[in-house]
């Protein structure tokens, strides 16, 4: 990721989102701005993480790999989120990877400089106490739609997870990133090209080039059931 090296806007971020309220002074000071391009990974399944993320602008694609070397999808965070939590607080290698969908913000602190403070401090903990049950309503959520919805379900919830702001067009989709992606929502590749081709002769969704376009975004919705990986 690349340090953008601008203190002022640093610091009002932190403000935007809350920081200020939540860390004391010195954690402040240590915080640093990074961006993260589309497709790179704040961290990675197995690493030990150094640093505490919180991210203030984009969104992020988290999941895990499976012993069969798939992997499987969990959610999608948006801000206001946390990345490194649970490895700050158990000391263990991440149990999942974390990958930036767009370009996206960061406010990155190193685990040294909150080892020492952050267990006296009660604002922050009880910030850290909602963003774990967060994850953990959110992952309970998701686990029913992975295991209990068709894919056709599971891929609408992904295009809506995805969707650009201009609420048309999710992100670019290769014959290699359908394969990806048949993995992440537990299905075939094969199974999930029939869902893609039916979803475009329906006009739910259309094929311009290499991205998909979303047609009818009611129906997307319906078909979604209102879930989404988030």
């Amino acid at each position: 990721m690349k340090e953008i090296m601008d203190f002022g806007l640093v610091r009002q971020l932190a403000r935007e989102n809350g920081l200020d309220q939540v860390l004391d002074e010195p954690a402040l000071a240590e915080l640093r701005l990074l961006e993260a391009a589309k497709g790179e990974m704040i961290c990675t399944k197995g690493e030990r993480p150094e640093r505490l993320y919180f991210l203030v602008q984009g969104k992020l694609k988290i999941y895990t790999t499976l012993p069969n070397g798939k992997s499987l999808l969990l959610r999608f965070s948006t801000p206001l989120a946390l990345v490194g939590d649970l490895e700050l607080v158990n000391g263990k290698e991440a149990m999942n990877t974390v990958e930036s969908v767009s370009k996206s913000l960061l406010l990155g602190i190193s685990y040294r400089a909150l080892q020492n403070t952050y267990a006296e401090n009660p604002k922050f903990l009880h910030f850290m106490l909602s963003q774990v049950t967060h994850k953990l309503h959110t992952f309970s959520n998701l686990s029913s739609l992975n295991m209990l919805y068709p894919v056709e379900s599971r891929f609408a919830s992904y295009l809506l997870s995805t969707m650009g702001q201009d609420e048309s067009s999710s992100e670019e989709i290769q014959t290699s990133k359908l394969t990806e992606l048949a993995d992440m929502l537990g299905t075939s590749y094969r199974h999930l090209n029939r869902v893609v081709q039916d979803l475009c002769n329906r006009d739910i969704i259309r094929k311009v080039q290499r991205k998909l376009v979303i047609c009818d975004l009611e129906q997307l919705r319906v078909i979604a059931g209102g879930n989404i990986y988030e």
